[in-house]
C-alpha cells in the first residue's frame, strides 16, 4: 500500500505550477479582465495533458460570475494565426463601436 497523496506536492514537470495530482500539466501566464463591465477573466495558460509524448500547446480559459470556468487547448502552431484574427477583431469591433456611437448623437 501507498500513502496519500500530498495535495500540496509539487509536479515533477519543472515548469508546472499545478500540485497535487492533476491530469494536466499548467504554467500560468496571464489573467486578463475581458467581460463587458468588468465581469470574467480570459486565463493564458501553457498546458501538457499528462499522457505519453503529448505536445505543448497553449491553453483559453474563460470564467464569468455566472458560468462554470470553460477553456480550450490550441495547438502551438495556431496561435499566431488566432492572435492576428482576435486583433483584427478588436479593431473592426472599436471602428464600429466609434461610428454607432456617432450616428447616435
Amino acid at each position: 500500500m501507498t500513502g496519500p497523496v500530498d495535495r500540496n506536492a509539487a509536479c515533477s514537470v519543472k515548469w508546472c505550477d499545478e500540485a497535487g495530482t492533476h491530469k494536466v500539466h499548467r504554467k500560468y501566464v496571464a489573467s486578463v479582465p475581458g467581460g463587458i463591465r468588468g465581469g470574467g477573466l480570459v486565463g493564458v495558460n501553457l498546458a501538457q495533458r499528462v499522457q505519453p509524448r503529448a505536445s505543448v500547446c497553449v491553453e483559453l480559459t474563460v470564467t464569468t460570475p455566472w458560468a462554470s470556468t470553460a477553456g480550450h487547448l490550441f495547438a502551438a502552431a495556431s496561435v499566431q494565426e488566432i492572435a492576428a484574427a482576435l486583433t483584427e477583431a478588436a479593431e473592426r469591433a472599436a471602428e464600429l463601436d466609434s461610428t454607432t456611437r456617432g450616428r447616435r448623437g
